[in-house]
C-alpha cells in the first residue's frame, strides 16, 4: 500500500510526457445498437451507442465532477448545443477520457503486484469536484505543530 501513491504519481508523470496515439473505439454489444441514433461530433465514444447508453455515460461524468451538462456543452438557441465544441471543458473531457482509457488498458495492467483488477474513473480523482484536489486533506488525528512564539 505504501507504493500505491508513488506508483500513481509515476504513472501520471509518464502520462504527462506521453503523446497518445489514436484511441480505439469502445465495443458495444450488438443488442444495444438496434436503438442507436446518428450522433454528431462524437470523437471518443463510439457512435453506435444508444441514446440511453450515451445519457448514462454523461450522467456518470456529471456525478463524478459534481457539475451539470452545461459545464462542457454550450448553450444554443433551443437549449444545449451538444455537438458544439465552443466550451473548452469539452476538449478537456476528451483528453481525460483518453487518459483513463490508457491508464486502465496499458499502465495498470503493466504494474506487477496489483491485486484484483483496479480501474481508474473520473471519480477516482474528481470525487464530485470539477477540479480534483491535488493534496490529501489534513489528518484529523495529528495535532498541529506547536508554535514556539517566534515569527519566521
Amino acid at each position: 500500500m505504501r507504493l500505491a501513491l508513488p506508483l500513481l504519481v509515476l504513472a501520471l508523470v509518464v502520462l504527462a510526457a506521453y503523446t497518445p496515439g489514436p484511441v480505439p473505439q469502445l465495443t458495444v454489444p450488438a443488442a444495444s445498437r438496434a436503438d442507436s441514433t446518428e450522433w454528431v461530433n462524437l470523437q471518443i465514444l463510439p457512435d453506435s451507442l444508444s441514446r440511453d447508453e450515451l445519457i448514462g455515460i454523461m450522467r456518470g461524468y456529471t456525478a463524478a465532477l459534481g457539475v451539470g451538462c452545461d459545464f462542457c456543452h454550450a448553450r444554443g438557441d433551443d437549449g444545449l448545443d451538444f455537438p458544439s465544441d465552443a466550451k473548452p471543458h469539452k476538449e478537456v473531457a476528451r483528453g481525460m477520457m483518453r487518459m483513463t482509457w490508457q491508464i486502465n488498458r496499458e499502465i495498470l495492467p503493466a504494474i506487477d503486484g496489483l491485486h484484483g483488477e483496479p480501474v481508474v474513473t473520473c471519480y477516482t480523482c474528481h470525487r464530485g469536484a470539477s477540479a480534483p484536489a491535488t493534496m490529501p486533506p489534513p489528518r484529523s488525528d495529528v495535532p498541529p505543530p506547536a508554535h514556539d512564539g517566534h515569527d519566521r
